[in-house]
């Protein structure tokens, strides 16, 4: 596995994306605390706060597509640049494709925040920072594209 295969863009792409998956997995993105003023348990003996992650409610719909598609850029970028594997050929190309992708995922989060802005957790504003990040290396990428052929001389500019 030689990483000096990757270019800046994929690079980017790779390590918002990986960063955002745990960042959608483990971080709070809501975090409500109904004893608050109370101490942890509110005199109670029961746990009076309470931490959902961006894959679970409210909205944990957005979220999860938002980690399919994270996982789907990722593992292209990898297998693409790290692999001898040939991914199919796509009509806009890969670099393009990604741009989308990181695009889309964005998108989604950027929805489930605006839906449900109530209790956030520093979870919600890193995915959002990571996912414009991994949108960038996605931007990065497109461009990459439309230089470099295949065959490694420079390709004519896409009419897109």
């Amino acid at each position: 596995m030689d990483l000096n295969k990757l270019t800046l863009g994929d690079k980017i792409v790779a390590a918002t994306g990986i960063v955002l998956l745990i960042t959608l997995v483990v971080l709070p993105w809501h975090s409500i605390d109904l004893c608050e003023g109370l101490g942890d348990t509110g005199g109670l003996g029961i746990s009076c706060s309470f931490k959902r992650t961006a894959i679970q409610s409210p909205n944990g719909f957005f979220g999860l597509l938002a980690l399919l598609l994270t996982i789907a850029i990722v593992a292209a970028v990898l297998i693409r640049k790290l692999t001898t594997t040939d991914l199919p050929t796509l009509p806009v190309g890969w670099g393009k494709a990604i741009f989308f992708g990181s695009l889309a995922a964005l998108a989604l989060l950027l929805l489930k925040l605006v839906i449900e802005t109530t209790a956030l957790g520093f979870g919600s504003y890193l995915a959002i920072l990571l996912a414009a990040g991994m949108a960038y290396g996605g931007f990065l990428l497109s461009k990459e594209d439309d230089v470099v052929a295949p065959g490694g001389g420079t390709a004519p500019p896409t009419p897109f």
